[in-house]
């Protein structure tokens, strides 16, 4: 669920066309900020949540949470797993999510103010939602928490406390104090008399995110479950690799070594040589210090492997979803095996010339995918890697 679609099929589609979704705010009124525009939702957005979600409930939760009880309710369909027919204590659920998109002061009636703005609220409303009895965490990792989720699905597995966890990440910070607090730091793309060409990751021109809000929820499970039941495995997923930069609460290492030393973790987890990798989903957020660093990191883990990778970064399209990009991309990079086609990073008219990277500018491409990766950088330190291979 982004701003290209309400459900995976819609989001794909608009992936794969390049299509870009961005307009000026419509959540609020940004009159005054120094970023006027972004990536939200597709307006029939409410029309799901109501359709899904009774009054009451919906009146208790936060955008993103309800987000994510969508989502996850279309990931268990599309998994065609019923739960009334299991043991739950066997499922678990982990939701990336972070401090923002919380109910403003001032707006809240005191009787939702608090179940609202809990932390652990989405990942909550869906084991109540699914009657899910098993382990129910909530993962705060910034812009990685949904590598970090998947990597807290992937452990519960492994040690047996889990045959299946819902696991992803949803974010919805689009407010007047969250913008301004980006536009603060100079983060956001001040672009706002070209917002269409705004979010232009690796391009020689970029100057700044654009917030995007969002949510993606996998359903993992161990292949001996997936097996027993017959199973669609989009993709099968080593144990993610998660690492601290320890170096700024802001900014990675300038020469890119924590980002090359978790791509390499990656590629250990996986079994995999730097070859073996056909496409990297990158973090691209389209600011001029990550789109640098990332790049160098990717010819340093890759060597001369690194010419030959594509890599696109679609928050071109999607925005950037903040605690939800991690697990939006982790969707993205499952369809780009699927499917065979890798989508573009789009805006791209000008690429930095210091990398010999192809960075699939502007058209998706069709290429058969065995082994894909996806990169998650975040503010605090937080880098999370994951490797997704075909299941053929």
């Amino acid at each position: 669920m982004c701003g290209l679609g309400l459900d995976v099929a819609s989001s794909w589609e608009g992936l794969c066309a390049g299509r870009n979704p961005v307009k000026k705010f419509s959540l609020f009124d940004p009159t005054g900020l120094g970023c006027t525009f972004g990536v939200e939702l597709p307006a029939a957005a409410q029309d799901i949540f109501d359709r899904h979600i009774m009054t009451r409930s919906r009146r208790q939760m936060t955008r993103a949470t309800m987000m994510a009880v969508v989502s996850a309710r279309m990931a268990l369909e599309d998994a065609g797993i019923d739960l009334t027919q299991k043991d739950t204590s066997r499922t678990g659920v982990v939701v990336g999510a972070t401090g923002t998109g919380y109910a403003p002061l001032g707006t809240d009636p005191d009787e939702h103010r608090i179940l609202r703005n809990m932390t652990n609220a989405a990942a909550s409303w869906i084991s109540l939602k699914e009657k899910i009895a098993g382990p129910c965490l909530t993962v705060g990792a910034a812009c990685s928490s949904g590598a970090y989720a998947l990597h807290s699905a992937f452990s519960m597995i492994l040690a047996g406390e889990c045959d299946v966890v819902i696991a992803g990440a949803t974010d919805s910070s689009i407010s007047y104090l969250d913008v301004a607090g980006f536009c603060s730091l100079r983060a956001l793309s001040d672009r706002n008399d070209d917002i269409l060409t705004a979010s232009r990751p690796f391009d020689m021109e970029r100057n700044g995110f654009v917030m995007g809000e969002g949510c993606g929820m996998l359903v993992v499970e161990s292949m001996e479950h997936a097996l027993a039941r017959n199973a669609r495995i989009y993709a099968l997923m080593p144990r993610p690799a998660v690492l601290s930069e320890v170096y700024n609460i802001l900014s990675p290492r300038p020469d890119g070594t924590g980002m090359a030393t978790v791509m390499k973790r990656g590629l250990e987890n996986a079994a995999l040589a730097p070859g073996e990798i056909d496409y990297i989903n990158a973090h691209g957020t389209s600011t001029p210090l990550n789109d640098r660093i990332e790049s160098q990191a990717i010819v340093d883990a890759f060597g001369s492997h690194s010419s030959k990778l594509l890599v696109s970064s679609t928050k071109s399209m999607t925005g950037h979803c903040l605690g939800a990009a991690a697990a939006v991309e982790a969707v993205i990079c499952c369809k780009a095996i699927q499917t065979g086609i890798v989508p573009p990073t789009i805006n791209l008219s000008a690429p930095d010339p210091h990398f010999n990277l192809d960075y699939v500018p502007n058209s998706a491409r069709t290429k058969r995918l065995k082994h894909v990766m996806s990169n998650s950088f975040a503010f605090g330190g937080h880098n999370g890697v994951c490797v997704f291979s075909s299941h053929e």
